[in-house]
């Protein structure tokens, strides 16, 4: 590569050129994280090589990407802002091939990511990837060079902190999308139904959100409610990560070959609240759904499309008419314009008790609720959203901090999971039954509160509480020690 006067430069780059023609190095500097790709990623990139070289015409070229450097004056060395994983996950393929590292490799690891590279190493012994030496002249990288170290942290903390990264979201929209695209059909029909779940999908992006104002409320839809409400099962409550969400909503799905009743519009359905008959349904032109086996017409409100949160999620439409749905519950629970008493009653409940709490603790509300009211919709809505709330309001007494791995021990540490509970009950009165017990449990921590009213954030909430119930308790509502008979009274007065 020749050096520019320009800042930055931009040039296309075999493997074999930027780290084995190369007259300088490719190092790592100290703010860089370590080799993190596991069995799974280095699995598939052997694969996906592995097919590629077994593709008829070799002499088209595999990219993979853009890798960002900075140029240092003094040494003959370049260090690697952008792109470390794939560079060294490539280098463990040389050595795989050649015996050796690439010359120009001369990246330092923790002993942590030692480790890591070595397992790498030990999976392509043992997988044997079918390619050629002449492969890394075919890998092709887009290499940005930049020669000011000021710049390089300017590019790396936009990257990494402030840049606009795609999130796991914007690639499910384009892999579901391609994958109607490639499916068997008209080209017309293929074409309509792209667009309409296109614009069913900006439809989402544009939700007001549900948590905290500003936040974007397709990727909070996944992470937080989608993901976690499939994943969380048991003691078993993994973080809801990048790739994970991939897993979960691209790698997992089913295609449309899985099924004899799918096609490219439409998809099966399995029995759920919102499906005592129906075995697929088709999505027509215009948007209209039609249930196969009852021949039932849906309306165009999609939370009442006959899905489950736990059920299997097909490729395509399949993956649109889910997210469709789940987006359109949230918004019904919360913003929408309603007249239903209890739902009212319910967003009162919130706005009074939770709004104010730690998002951590309403977070976990608005994910066991939205697995509630996808069971039971809103029966008994208010019953359960007191018993819940009581619940949580425990946790708020009992920490001074709230951390964000509260969530995931609310769920694991409880005698069930709650979510198992609600996903397997089949009347309200089962999930209720539950919760009155883990009340019970938690009872002391009102008894023996002694916080100051109004005072930091569990004297703020400890003020909510007694404003929320004053107007039925009376005058004597001034400690919470009778907040278990304040929600009892509540509940028989008027949600039994």
């Amino acid at each position: 590569m020749t050096e520019s006067s320009s800042p930055v430069s931009v040039t296309t780059m075999s493997f074999n050129q930027l780290l084995v023609a190369s007259d300088w190095a490719l190092a790592l500097d100290s703010y860089q994280r370590g080799f993190v790709w596991d069995r799974a990623k280095m699995t598939q990139l052997a694969e996906d090589l592995t097919d590629y070289c077994e593709l008829p015409d070799q002499s088209l070229p595999y990219y993979m990407g853009a890798v960002l450097v900075h140029a240092d004056a003094d040494k003959k060395l370049r260090f690697i802002i952008d792109g470390q994983q794939r560079i060294t996950a490539l280098s463990i393929l040389y050595r795989y091939k050649h015996g050796e590292l690439p010359p120009g490799q001369a990246l330092s690891y923790s002993a942590q990511s030692a480790r890591r590279i070595l397992q790498a190493a030990k999976l392509l012994q043992e997988c044997k990837p079918q390619v050629g030496v002449s492969l890394f002249d075919r890998l092709l990288l887009t290499v940005i060079v930049v020669n000011s170290a000021d710049l390089a942290f300017t590019f790396f903390d936009t990257q990494n902190n402030r840049g606009v990264r795609l999130h796991a979201t914007d690639l499910l929209k384009a892999y579901h999308l391609r994958a109607i695209d490639q499916a068997e059909g008209h080209e017309q029909q293929r074409h309509g139904l792209e667009q309409y779940c296109a614009e069913r999908w900006e439809d989402i992006q544009r939700h007001p959100a549900v948590l905290s104002p500003g936040q974007d409320f397709a990727p909070n839809l996944f992470n937080r409610f989608l993901w976690r409400a499939r994943r969380w099962r048991g003691s078993q409550v993994p973080a809801g990560r990048h790739d994970s969400i991939l897993e979960e909503f691209q790698t997992n799905t089913w295609p449309l070959d899985h099924d004899a009743r799918s096609s490219l519009d439409t998809l099966p359905v399995y029995a759920c609240r919102h499906n005592r008959m129906a075995t697929a349904l088709t999505l027509k032109a215009g948007g209209d759904r039609e249930l196969q086996g009852s021949r039932l017409l849906l309306s165009q409100n999609p939370a009442n499309l006959p899905m489950a949160l736990r059920q299997p999620i097909h490729q395509g439409i399949g993956f649109f008419l889910y997210a469709d749905k789940y987006a359109a519950l949230l918004q019904a629970l919360m913003n929408e314009p309603t007249a239903e008493t209890g739902l009212l009653a319910f967003r009162s409940l919130y706005a009074q008790l939770l709004r104010s709490n730690q998002e951590y603790l309403r977070e976990i509300f608005l994910l066991v609720t939205l697995l509630y009211i996808d069971q039971f919709e809103y029966e008994q809505l208010m019953p359960f959203a007191l018993r819940l709330e009581f619940l949580l309001g425990a946790i708020r007494l009992e920490k001074q901090q709230v951390r964000q791995e509260t969530a995931a021990n609310f769920f694991r540490d409880g005698d069930l999971n709650l979510l198992d509970v609600i996903a397997q009950s089949h009347h309200p009165r089962q999930v209720l039954e539950y919760l009155q017990q883990q009340q019970r449990k938690c009872a002391e921590l009102y008894r023996d509160e002694q916080v100051d009213i109004g005072k930091r954030v569990q004297g703020r909430y400890k003020q909510a509480v007694l404003n929320y119930f004053r107007p039925d308790a009376g005058a004597g509502c001034e400690r919470l020690a009778d907040k278990p008979s304040w929600v009892e009274s509540l509940i028989k007065r008027d949600w039994s």
